[in-house]
């Protein structure tokens, strides 16, 4: 449960109009925010309660966020070695083609790798596949890997969007600038301006 606060001076809307991006902050003399941000390909909103403390705006995502993820609906050997990813909705990535996350043996870093038209996965030569997982390039959500034995195999995913474009905001910091507003989302720093529209 929230505390009761006193009106303050924050509160109102706030807009920030920058190359490949537009975004509004409306923070609401109840505590209550709406949040919306068009970034390139990106499209998220927000909606749940702000406090200010300690010369910033806190944004907590209410209710809580669903996040997207995959599941693993079918792993089928293939015996030439070869690694092939589909998703059972062709359609559920929208304009976006099929990229795993796949992290080798013996590795830490993880690398992107794009599915051939064919869906054939084109795994480096010579390194085994210790996990693997669909991304979506756009949104950074760390999905939960898949284990996989050696071998090559036919995948297929389902994608569940719950609540993609949903930002989840949990005590994200929004800094203060005299009637200014900035918040670093993504790769960017967004500067909010009070009553622009």
């Amino acid at each position: 449960t929230w505390p009761r606060r006193a009106p303050s001076p924050r509160a109102g809307l706030y807009n920030a109009t920058e190359h490949e991006l537009v975004a509004g902050l409306d923070l609401k003399a109840d505590g209550k925010f709406r949040f919306g941000l068009s970034y390139g390909a990106l499209d998220e909103q927000a909606q749940g309660r702000w406090v200010e403390k300690d010369g910033q705006v806190l944004l907590t995502t209410e209710p809580v966020v669903v996040p997207p993820r995959f599941k693993l609906m079918k792993d089928e050997p293939v015996a030439d070695g070869a690694y092939y990813a589909s998703l059972d909705e062709p359609d559920a990535l929208g304009d976006f083609s099929l990229t795993l996350a796949v992290k080798y043996r013996g590795e830490t870093a993880t690398k992107y790798i794009e599915a051939d038209e064919d869906g054939r996965v084109p795994i480096d030569p010579g390194k085994v596949v210790e996990t693997i997982v669909p991304d979506l390039p756009v949104y950074t959500i760390p999905y939960a890997p898949f284990p996989m034995k050696p071998g090559g195999h036919r995948l297929v995913f389902h994608f569940e969007a719950n609540d993609v474009g949903k930002a989840d905001f949990k005590s994200q910091p929004v800094a203060i600038e005299g009637e200014d507003l900035v918040m670093k989302r993504y790769d960017r720093v967004i500067h909010f301006k009070r009553g622009l529209n």
